[in-house]
């Protein structure tokens, strides 16, 4: 008979910090202008990136890859732009996707290139591009299929997140 040396967990210190580490985690936001990782401020201050200095909010869509798309979308309401450079729709939605991520405030806009990111597409069935998948918390919660007029992707906003 063997000596059994595992001891029972009474200590819930450990899952404490975690917890609380996660719920810190919520706060980070990629900047749309240079891609750093910055915590949101929690006392109403006006979010700017601790690099660049660009704001946090508006802007740009932020240009997302196979290595970074999961980390990126895990927290707040994403629209993610899925598109290859041969795309003539996805060429003509880009001026609609630029002008809402400067103008919307409620939702984070993303653009990936299939081409160069085959996992994520692959993984999100991107078989018909354009593609605009919409993330709440990292789950899709939708989509919108091809060069559509800006205010049906604001009603599949408005309608999913």
């Amino acid at each position: 008979m063997g000596f059994d040396n595992r001891q029972p967990i009474t200590d819930n210190a450990p899952e404490a910090q975690f917890s609380q580490y996660l719920q810190s985690m919520s706060d980070i936001v990629r900047c749309p202008n240079c891609g750093q990782a910055n915590r949101l401020p929690g006392d109403g201050r006006k979010a700017v990136c601790g690099k660049c200095k660009a704001p946090l909010t508006g802007g740009r869509p932020i240009d997302v890859t196979d290595a970074n798309f999961a980390e990126t979308i895990r927290n707040g309401s994403f629209v993610v732009d899925f598109w290859a450079a041969w795309c003539g729709p996805c060429r003509m939605i880009t001026p609609v996707i630029e002008e809402l991520a400067a103008s919307r405030t409620d939702v984070r806009f993303a653009k990936l290139n299939v081409d160069q990111n085959p996992r994520t597409a692959t993984a999100y069935r991107a078989m018909s591009i354009p593609l605009l998948v919409l993330f709440k918390d990292g789950v899709e919660k939708g989509r919108v299929v091809g060069a559509v007029p800006r205010n049906q992707i604001e009603a599949a906003i408005r309608q999913y997140l």
